[in-house]
């Protein structure tokens, strides 16, 4: 009863606030910690974020804060990780689920036996931009149609890169503009703008990153696919599959009952895990799976032993334990995120910055280029949508911006943008999944690079810019 009377105490103490100089040296000490751990030591940046709430505690004690608020501060944000952590959870148990039903590997053979080598880019792009925009989530259009077009491109001897290029892309291109989306709805929530107002404003960015994409990967597609093209492997992969599985259309149910249910707008956890379910009711009735080994396979992943490398890097994968440390550098980035914005350590530089930007050009700018510094140094986008889109409404409103333009700029780059660092939580996620490196994808996922450079390019032009006095 004690330490709750404290803590309400300290609560009602008055707070300094923080200074250009600890607002400097804050982020550089947080970037430094964390760079020479993950770089230098080859430590796991969860840790290192989860590390960062004691290291910014002393200068939050300058302020007056104690720990039991910075306690307070982390809780609070880092409640907001209980929703993505479920999908994430959800997805690796769908996914261990899929590959034992013989799902994955029955849409691998399908893949393989219909599309051509020259069309497989683009057709993979848009299969995941209908996707995500039917899911509202990249991260279940990754673990779902994802995983079973990756294995396609490596059966038709694509390069890994490209084709999670393609697929990131198309994934993102829904998270960004269904109106299902968390982001989505965040974006237009935290900037008061409507929500179908905000998706329609973001074609102008999105649209031709789209194109742009389709037309790239075309030609990729049919200036590599005669070179890269092996029948022989293919067969021996359908075969390999089919030895494995029964390969037919009840292997397909469970894929089906997610995208159904979805299209009911259930919710995505319910059906991911209804996925989940059904695929354990095939693989134990359908494909010979004890219930004891099902339960494993939800837990721990799919695993086979095969002669034929392309199969075992195909099919072991999935889990629900899999996805753990995503978890884990939710927590440590939102509690950051909590702690740094619930306490105002960055408000003065953000103020700095902002301070000789005399323009709605300079405005909407220093919104792109704020909005990129945040998802570089906290791993999650939520906190960027959080900060710039709280400090910058009252000034796009001052330069008689219409709130689309913010909402916009945070998508079109905490978005699409974030899954291109490596040490963001999508960009891991994509990595656990896929098992391709940020580094290698990045180049590919055209949609996520031209979306931030028209965007920019955009602030700068004025072109198609809402103002509130026309």
């Amino acid at each position: 009863m004690k330490k709750e009377t404290k803590r309400q105490n300290d609560k009602t103490k008055p707070k300094k606030e923080a200074t250009l100089l600890i607002s400097v040296l804050t982020l550089a000490v947080v970037v430094a910690f964390v760079a020479a751990g993950v770089s230098v030591l080859n430590l796991d940046i969860s840790l290192m974020l989860f590390l960062c709430w004691l290291v910014v505690a002393p200068f939050a004690a300058v302020l007056g804060y104690n720990f039991f608020e910075l306690e307070d501060l982390a809780y609070e944000m880092a409640k907001n990780c209980i929703g993505p952590a479920a999908i994430i959870m959800a997805v690796g148990v769908m996914m261990g689920a899929f590959m034992a039903a013989g799902t994955v590997p029955t849409v691998l053979v399908a893949g393989l036996q219909v599309i051509t080598p020259g069309l497989f880019l683009v057709t993979t792009f848009i299969l995941c931009c209908v996707m995500s925009m039917i899911m509202g989530t990249s991260w279940g259009t990754i673990g779902t149609i994802g995983i079973a077009m990756s294995g396609v491109g490596l059966g038709l001897g694509m390069n890994p890169a490209i084709t999670a290029g393609a697929i990131v892309g198309g994934a993102w291109f829904g998270d960004k503009m269904s109106p299902m989306s968390d982001s989505t709805n965040l974006c237009a929530a935290v900037t008061k703008t409507k929500l179908m107002d905000h998706v329609r404003y973001m074609l102008w960015t999105t649209g031709p990153a789209a194109v742009i994409s389709i037309v790239l990967y075309g030609i990729i597609g049919f200036s590599s696919s005669a070179n890269a093209f092996d029948s022989t492997q293919v067969a021996e992969i359908i075969g390999s599959l089919q030895g494995l599985f029964k390969i037919d259309f009840v292997a397909v149910i469970p894929l089906i009952v997610v995208i159904v249910m979805i299209i009911m707008r259930k919710s995505t956890i319910v059906s991911l895990l209804s996925g989940a379910v059904t695929a354990a009711v095939v693989a134990v009735l359908y494909q010979g799976v004890s219930l004891t080994d099902i339960g494993s396979v939800m837990y721990g992943g799919y695993s086979v032993e095969s002669d034929n490398a392309v199969i075992a890097s195909l099919l072991n994968r999935g889990g629900m334990s899999s996805m753990l440390s995503l978890i884990a550098t939710f927590v440590g980035a939102l509690g950051l995120g909590g702690i740094l914005n619930g306490t105002g350590l960055l408000k003065p530089l953000f103020d700095a910055l902002t301070k000789g930007v005399k323009s709605a050009k300079g405005v909407m700018v220093m919104a792109w280029f704020l909005t990129l510094i945040c998802i570089l140094v906290i791993s999650t986008n939520n906190f960027a949508f959080v900060m710039v889109g709280t400090l910058f409404a009252p000034i796009f409103e001052k330069y008689n911006l219409e709130s689309q333009n913010l909402s916009r700029i945070l998508e079109d780059v905490g978005t699409t943008g974030s899954v291109l660092i490596p040490w963001n939580v999508g960009a891991m996620f994509v990595v656990g999944v896929l098992g391709v490196p940020t580094v290698q994808y990045a180049p590919y996922a055209y949609l996520n690079i031209f979306t931030p450079i028209i965007s920019l390019a955009i602030a700068f032009t004025g072109f198609k810019v809402l103002r509130t006095d026309q």
